[in-house]
């Protein structure tokens, strides 16, 4: 039985992703062929090629080092409120109540608007951190709130009549309960803030990011290299997603 579930596991874990990998660069190849023109859809292999040149200058990483911090920075400042807010409004209906107007409006607010606004309002170099912030935190505010509200009143008051520590609550009750939400969250709204910072980079023109080089690759019509370039931003998102993961699996075994 523990084999088959390994089995499975590894399926699903492996297999299917490499499937789904396999359609997409063979939909790809088959695109470059049809148009069989480079400034269009390049071929998967000069594509490669660019990014293996990329791979050897020292402005490759620059770029994704910036575009990692602002990303990271963003990310732990919604992080931080996000949480700190989702506790308290659990605790507090009322608070819950003012917060959830401006929530809704932070969620609504097109991003294009807001990357448009924030460079009026900000330098390049720091108007995607306030995009990133915007656009993470009302995910990440409502994910924390749902999982905290989301434990058991049950076990909740059964904790309290027995007389159990806020300590010994808060660690053996509300972690080990909302741990996974917390980290599937986590996970997904730190790759989608990735693609937010570069956004932003873009049209700010931020200095030594990813976006920028981007835009460079556009306006001198080097398809090859825009491409090469995506390819690195989705390395770099799902790189992130495999460190929250590892994370969340320790976590999880550390709580077992």
């Amino acid at each position: 039985m523990t084999k088959m579930k390994k089995n499975f596991k590894l399926i699903n874990n492996v297999l299917y992703p490499l499937i789904a990998l396999g359609i997409l660069f063979l939909a790809w190849v088959v695109a470059a062929k049809i148009v069989n023109t480079e400034l269009i859809i390049p071929s998967v292999r000069s594509t490669f090629e660019t990014l293996f040149a990329l791979l050897g200058q020292k402005a490759f990483y620059t770029a994704v080092g910036g575009t990692l911090f602002r990303t990271i920075v963003s990310f732990l400042i919604a992080f931080a409120a996000a949480l700190v807010l989702a506790v308290l409004s659990a605790f507090l209906p009322v608070l819950r109540k003012i917060l959830s107007p401006a929530v809704t409006v932070a969620r609504a607010i097109p991003t294009m608007s807001l990357i448009l606004l924030t460079i009026i309002w900000l330098n390049p170099s720091t108007s995607p951190l306030l995009v990133g912030f915007f656009i993470v935190f009302p995910l990440l505010y409502d994910s924390f709130y749902t999982a905290i509200a989301g434990v058991d009143p049950d076990l909740v008051e059964m904790s309290k009549a027995y007389k159990v520590s806020k300590k010994d609550m808060v660690f053996s009750l509300y972690l080990p309960n909302i741990a996974p939400a917390f980290f599937d969250s986590i996970r997904s709204t730190l790759s989608f803030n990735v693609k937010i910072i570069i956004s932003a980079e873009v049209l700010a023109q931020t200095r030594k990011s990813m976006g920028i080089m981007m835009q460079i690759s556009k306006s001198r019509l080097e398809t090859a290299d825009l491409l090469a370039w995506t390819l690195a931003a989705i390395v770099l998102s799902y790189l992130l997603e495999i460190v929250i993961y590892a994370i969340k699996t320790a976590v999880v075994r550390w709580q077992k």
